[in-house]
């Protein structure tokens, strides 16, 4: 299922993805993937905001307003921002992003497989990428990552509750 399109890469791992209006919207801290030529990029919904853009109407003339203010018939205006985690490509898992994605590109839920896969590092259960971003992500995105790690690694539950102990305390 298509989350939405990318529709602004702030830098190698913040993007801005537009939600359309017919689709259900998802929670923050949902992994997600963004497919490309040679793999795909892993992220978490990071923020979702939603705007209406009156601001600009009593400036444009009414019979302007349809040709430069489209937004007034479609005023809402919903977006995910999505933090990059790292790349699957060819099997091997890299916790970075060399390579952003492109506008346009598709925003997709990662499967459970996928999910271990991303948190499978020489065959051993990893989450290498947790420490390097905890301070970009907030409590609710680390919680939310955590849970869906616990659900496709029951034989972790125990590290991971410490993990989960460790982000509520605020530390």
């Amino acid at each position: 299922m298509v989350l939405g399109d990318v529709i602004r890469v702030e830098d190698a791992s913040t993007y801005v993805v537009k939600i359309p209006p017919d689709i259900q919207k998802e929670c923050i801290g949902r992994l997600v993937k963004i497919k490309k030529d040679d793999g795909i990029i892993v992220g978490v919904i990071k923020n979702i905001t939603h705007t209406v853009r009156e601001e600009l109407i009593p400036y444009i003339e009414p019979q302007m307003q349809p040709k430069y203010a489209p937004f007034n018939e479609d005023f809402k205006n919903s977006c995910y921002t999505i933090h990059g985690l790292g790349t699957i490509r060819n099997g091997i898992v890299k916790y970075s992003i060399d390579s952003p994605p492109d506008i346009g590109d598709e925003l997709l839920l990662l499967a459970r497989n996928e999910v271990r896969d991303f948190h499978t590092l020489n065959g051993k259960p990893s989450i290498a990428y947790f420490q390097a971003n905890r301070d970009a992500l907030d409590r609710t995105v680390l919680l939310g990552i955590v849970e869906q790690v616990e659900k496709n690694y029951p034989e972790c539950c125990a590290m991971l509750k410490l993990i989960r102990k460790y982000i509520a305390r605020g530390a």
